[in-house]
């Protein structure tokens, strides 16, 4: 039995939508923030890690993730 990761992984996408989010209008203002660049690559990594999780979690229930 697989444990449901659809929580999991919508929360991480959620997330790191909203810290990308923020990180964007903090450079916007001219806000200096160090490692922007990398913070944003690793923001979007964790969006494509919870994209999987949403789609493994619907093919183990036997649902069409589409």
């Amino acid at each position: 039995m697989t444990p449901d990761l659809t929580l999991p992984g919508a929360t991480l996408i959620s997330t790191c939508i909203i810290a990308g989010g923020i990180l964007i209008a903090a450079q916007i203002f001219a806000v200096e923030v160090p490692f922007a660049s990398y913070v944003m690559v690793a923001l979007a990594i964790f969006i494509v890690l919870g994209a999987g999780m949403l789609v493994l979690s619907c093919r183990s229930r036997g649902a069409n993730p589409s």
